[in-house]
Order: C-alpha cells, then sequence, then structure tokens
C-alpha cells in the first residue's frame, strides 16, 4: 500500500510540473509597452540611449514615449552590459514601435509596461517573423523588428534570417 502511495504522488508531481509552463508566454492583447528576455544565454548587449552634451555623448536612458531616439551599443554611454530586453508598444492588436535594449538601460514611459519575464528563443523569433512577414503592417515596424531579431543576437534568429534571404 506504501509503495501504491508514494508512486501516486510521483504521479501527480510529474504532472504538476509537466503542466507548469517554465516560461512566460509571449501573448500581448493588452494596449501599451510590453516587454521581455529571452532564454538565450549569449544574448547580451550594452545598447542604450544617449544624449549629447557639451559636445560628448553621456547615457541618457529611453523614452519610449519620445518620438526621436539615439542608440548606441559601443560602449561609450557608460551602458551596463545586460541581457537582450525586447520592447513592444501595441495599438488595437498591432505593434506600433518596438525598441531592443540593454536589460540594464533605464527606461521611462507615462504607462505601465507589462513584463512578459522570459520567453524561450523560439517564442521570440516566431513573434519577430509574424510581424516581419505582415505585409499589412507599417514598412517602418516591419524594418524596426527586422533589426530587433538580428540584435537577439539567437542562432534560432540566424536560421530563420538564413532562410529568408534564401527565398530572395
Amino acid at each position: 500500500m506504501h509503495v501504491k502511495k508514494c508512486l501516486t504522488i510521483a504521479l501527480l508531481i510529474i504532472l504538476v510540473a509537466i503542466s507548469t509552463p517554465a516560461f512566460a508566454e509571449l501573448v500581448m492583447t493588452e494596449d501599451g509597452w510590453h516587454s521581455w528576455r529571452t532564454d538565450e544565454i549569449g544574448a547580451v548587449t550594452e545598447s542604450c540611449c544617449y544624449s549629447w552634451q557639451r559636445g560628448k555623448r553621456s547615457q541618457a536612458g529611453c523614452n519610449l514615449d519620445g518620438r526621436h531616439m539615439s542608440f548606441s551599443n559601443n560602449g561609450d554611454c557608460d551602458a551596463v552590459v545586460g541581457q537582450v530586453q525586447f520592447y513592444v508598444l501595441m495599438r488595437a492588436g498591432k505593434p506600433r514601435k518596438i525598441r531592443v535594449l540593454s536589460s540594464e538601460c533605464p527606461v521611462e514611459t507615462a504607462a505601465l509596461v507589462e513584463d512578459h519575464g522570459v520567453v524561450p528563443a523560439q517564442h521570440n523569433v516566431e513573434w519577430f517573423r509574424q510581424v516581419i512577414e505582415d505585409r499589412g503592417l507599417d514598412h517602418d515596424v516591419r524594418e524596426e523588428a527586422l533589426f530587433g531579431l538580428v540584435q537577439s543576437e539567437s542562432s534560432i534568429a540566424f536560421d530563420y534570417l538564413d532562410r529568408l534571404l534564401s527565398r530572395r
């Protein structure tokens, strides 16, 4: 009887472990800013915003609501290396802006940012693929998606990009 109870408990633990997602799901139904990182181990960047002060560049953090942003990823603006952090502004179920920054780059926005946590690199690539291949979206947004996917530095992303380029 004791063995039967142990097996039942073990089976329940396995079922709970299997049914619990290991990563947050990348579903963006609400309007506003959304953010996430991937589980890609080597995906790091120094990308952040900068401003000019007395003829020199300095890290300023990024105002996601601003019209114009100046980006740098060469270390001149003192950004700390961090994981690649994706930001997407959604309106009426469609992406309107896409930004890819260091997770250590300070950002500000008038609205709350919904953080989706860590998602599998494959889900990230799939989301970007849908944006890149959606000809109904604004050309600038599709271009930002392509640029964002390259910045992810994911081997899965580069495989997709190779296939995309080989179609031409």
